[in-house]
């Protein structure tokens, strides 16, 4: 159990793949990457019931063609080894009872589509596109400033300063002031679910930095999400590394005041579990910022803000979401589906649609629906599936199972799931007749299956909540990849951005502080191979 390692990661998603990844490739560090579930990836990895092929959270990436920024770093982490192809265009479709917009991967089009409808509008359209563009590059250059290596800290600041965009403006308060017909308002907040929270709560910027990273369409990954952990695995392993998945990461193991190892047990053991330790010098979680300090580092460790940690995670919850996973008995295109996301919404107010998350479960109607087909985005699909998702519920709904274990919980659970899976059904079946024949099999994941597999508070789907407070000055250290706590970092979401991407930057963050570690123009020098 002690073999010597150089790293030791908490957990597969993204983040840990990045730091993984280009330690191994770049630094010749042997790295042990521990992982709860039985597929590593964390919100990256897929998997099949029988001949259906699923994905858990990518559902897709913007800033991918060949030759961008993002493409390149992607590809040195993968070395290559996965193929993205472009979504069908139109990739978004936003659809209301009374009106449909289409998205597509020429912002011009999008754009001139939106003036078309709303025609007294138009210029206050245009200044949005280039609003959010600067308020996108705000949040991203403060996270820099905040996060970043003090090079790139100096360059953000920079940058921040010219630009002058506030942190606190929420995206409701943007189109409130800019717009008037609310179905407009509504149409240009339908990726919400992208981020996780409603136009009411979500900082502007955080909206911006979606509106510009899908400003030219939508990507995915050949053969499924898995192949990023798989990749990544082969790297790691060629350098003496490891992957050790069913391993529950317990605690941070402390020494003269220095992070040393991890305890950890085989998943789902509990606690007759036999613990095991593993030692590096370098210890990198992946696991978030409350479940590292609320639960990893042993309390009587002092982490200055930990009880203001505590304290924002009660009064904001993080986002977490349901999603039924269907395979179909044919081809969802006979509906006139053409593998764009669907974003259903059975109203034009996001932030009441929201706010009845609790509401809906108990009146099994759903108001809001995302609809993503992986068949129909992947040429290497066997069958055809796709993934409905909900971001309007409520995790306390469910919390009276969380301690009967996954997969065997109660017939009033499995009823449940039942009543939900039927219901968000019905919902995509009275926009698009014909939708519910199709299904000829059908599993749900509710927020406790997110906190099974995955570890996160609440079974969270993004990680901290994003709204404007978390990005006060007062609360840099929360998500500063060097912790309070000397050879413990944290990369993934938390200390990076929301999604794949912004994991992946979380990672690079990271980099910068290890012990000979990576800074910035290392990566960006190791990624120009890469066209």
């Amino acid at each position: 159990m002690n073999d010597h390692y150089d790293i030791i990661l908490i957990g597969s998603g993204m983040g840990a793949l990045t730091v993984a990844s280009l330690m191994a490739q770049l630094r010749d560090k042997r790295a042990l990457v521990l992982e709860k579930h039985d597929r590593a990836g964390g919100y990256t990895h897929d998997f099949k019931r029988g001949r259906y092929h699923f994905d858990t959270g990518l559902h897709y990436l913007g800033k991918m063609r060949e030759g961008s920024i993002t493409r390149r770093m992607i590809d040195l982490i993968t070395r290559g080894k996965v193929e993205w192809v472009p979504m069908p265009d139109p990739f978004d479709k936003f659809i209301y009872p009374d009106l449909r917009f289409d998205v597509y991967a020429d912002p011009k089009r999008t754009i001139a589509g939106l003036c078309d409808l709303f025609p007294d509008e138009s210029r206050a359209i245009r200044r949005y596109f280039k609003d959010a563009k600067k308020a996108g590059a705000g949040l991203a250059m403060e996270m820099n400033r905040r996060n970043g290596w003090w090079v790139m800290r100096g360059i953000a600041a920079l940058v921040r300063s010219l630009l002058r965009q506030p942190i606190g403006l929420t995206t409701g308060a943007y189109l409130d002031t800019h717009f008037k017909d609310p179905r407009l308002k509504a149409l240009l907040a339908s990726q919400w679910g992208d981020y996780g929270l409603p136009p009411g709560l979500s900082p502007f910027g955080l909206h911006g930095m979606i509106v510009n990273f899908y400003s030219q369409g939508g990507f995915y990954p050949s053969g499924g999400s898995g192949k990023i952990a798989e990749s990544v695995r082969e790297t790691v392993e060629s350098k003496g590394g490891r992957f050790l998945l069913r391993r529950e990461v317990t605690g941070i193991i402390i020494r003269n005041g220095r992070a040393v190892g991890v305890r950890a047990r085989k998943a789902g053991a509990g606690n007759k579990g036999e613990e095991e330790e593993y030692l590096a010098p370098e210890i990198i979680s992946n696991a978030g910022t409350l479940e590292t300090y609320l639960k990893l580092v042993p309390l009587d460790f002092p982490i200055p803000f930990r009880s203001d940690l505590e304290r924002f995670a009660l009064k904001h919850p993080p986002t977490t979401n349901l999603t039924l996973f269907l395979g179909f008995s044919r081809d969802p295109s006979q509906l006139g589906l053409n593998g764009a996301n669907l974003w259903i919404y059975d109203g034009f107010d996001h932030d009441a649609i929201f706010a009845e998350g609790l509401a809906w479960l108990e009146s099994g109607q759903p108001r809001h629906a995302c609809v993503s087909f992986h068949s129909l985005k992947d040429p290497d699909a066997q069958a055809h599936s796709a993934e409905i998702l909900n971001f309007t519920t409520d995790y306390t709904f469910f919390s009276r199972w969380r301690h009967q274990p996954w997969n065997r919980r109660d017939a009033e659970y499995k009823k449940l799931k039942e009543r939900i899976s039927e219901a968000l059904i019905a919902f995509v079946d009275g926009f698009f007749p014909g939708f519910s024949d199709m299904v000829e099999y059908r599993e749900l994941a509710t927020p406790l299956t997110n906190e099974h597999f995955t570890g996160h508070h609440r079974g969270a789907a993004y990680g901290l909540c994003s709204v404007s407070e978390r990005f006060s000055s007062g609360n840099i250290a929360w998500t500063h990849p060097k912790t309070p706590l000397p050879g413990l970092y944290l990369t993934g979401a938390d200390a990076g951005g929301l999604g794949v991407t912004g994991a992946m930057m979380g990672g690079f963050m990271c980099l910068g502080y290890l012990r000979d570690g990576l800074r910035m123009p290392n990566i960006f020098r190791a990624a120009s191979r890469y066209r």
